[in-house]
């Protein structure tokens, strides 16, 4: 009698805990969704609008093929140097925030040709999931060797990311070293590290820290993304080009002292960083228009050359 009251508690708690593993993994699998979910927006504006010679560009990701779209600038003088911009989560290549044709516009005028893309699954490219910087990484290796192919060689090509995007230029100019220089806009630090801190706002409580596994492992089985490649904290130190980290100091969305750990770790004499009170995430440029430009040209003159 009391071995089957023994057994009958013990397959109950067996029972509980798979009842227990399976919520937690069907929550993470939802999480995972929705941090791979992106909603596609329409491409708003247009360079003729600023009255730039533009040419509608497509070209293929490196390492999945998946189709990119975007515009390229070219410089009136010629084509002698490229700046790409990426762009950050959820946006398309002239993300309003940010005001990015206008600032390619400022980039053209000072000396550069520009490109603009979509990353993947946003604007007008192909694909129907974000993977929140793993495979992005990708769609900007296929702008690189895109720009490439018009006959500008990698060590002419300066990478601009905001945001997310700042992250994946990290990331690619970790992985080819002949690219000269990067400005980081907004960047952060690791996103593991984030979805160890996923704040769930409809309940209103922080998930623990052995939570991230799930998420992690949810990613690479249903959504094919492995978070764990998109960490710039984890790779900056290997890099020898030069950096300039701007950031706003009111920033809501990414704290400014991510960037300042940034620049800590990365600990390159001829990296910049540029703090700049009241701005928010990613409007430096909006808020100091002529300083950013002309902060930003000086550095990818120096050393895009």
């Amino acid at each position: 009698m009391a071995l089957s009251v023994i057994l009958f508690v013990a397959g109950g708690v067996v029972a509980l805990g798979a009842v227990i593993l399976a919520c937690l993994l069907a929550y993470a699998v939802w999480i995972a969704h929705r941090l791979t979910l992106q909603e596609r927006m329409p491409v708003s504006g247009h360079p003729m609008q600023l009255g730039l010679h533009w040419e509608d560009v497509s070209f293929h990701s490196r390492g999945d093929l998946v189709p990119l779209a975007g515009w390229y600038l070219p410089q009136p003088a010629g084509d002698q140097r490229c700046i790409i911009m990426i762009q950050g989560t959820d946006q398309h290549r002239n993300d309003p925030a940010i005001q990015s044709l206008g600032l390619a516009r400022d980039l053209v005028d000072r000396g550069f040709s520009v490109l603009l893309f979509d990353l993947r699954a946003r604007g007008e490219s192909g694909g129907v999931r974000s993977s929140e910087g793993d495979r992005e990484q990708w769609d900007l290796l296929g702008a690189i060797d895109y720009v490439e192919s018009r006959g500008i060689p990698v060590e002419r090509i300066g990478l601009l990311g905001f945001s997310l995007g700042a992250g994946v230029a990290i990331l690619v100019a970790a992985q080819e070293p002949r690219i000269p220089a990067v400005v980081s806009d907004s960047g952060f630090l690791d996103y593991v590290s984030d979805i160890h801190l996923i704040h769930t706002k409809s309940w209103g409580f922080y998930l623990p820290t052995w939570f991230g596994f799930f998420i992690l492992l949810a990613g690479r089985i249903f959504y094919r993304t492995d978070f764990r490649r998109v960490r710039p904290v984890e790779v900056i130190d290997q890099m020898s080009q030069p950096i300039f980290f701007i950031h706003g100091r009111e920033d809501p969305v990414i704290s400014h002292e991510e960037t300042e750990r940034l620049h800590h770790v990365s600990n390159n004499p001829n990296d910049r960083i540029w703090l700049v009170p009241g701005a928010e995430h990613v409007d430096v440029y909006r808020k100091n228009r002529m300083a950013y430009v002309n902060r930003v040209a000086e550095f990818f003159r120096e050393h895009v050359v």
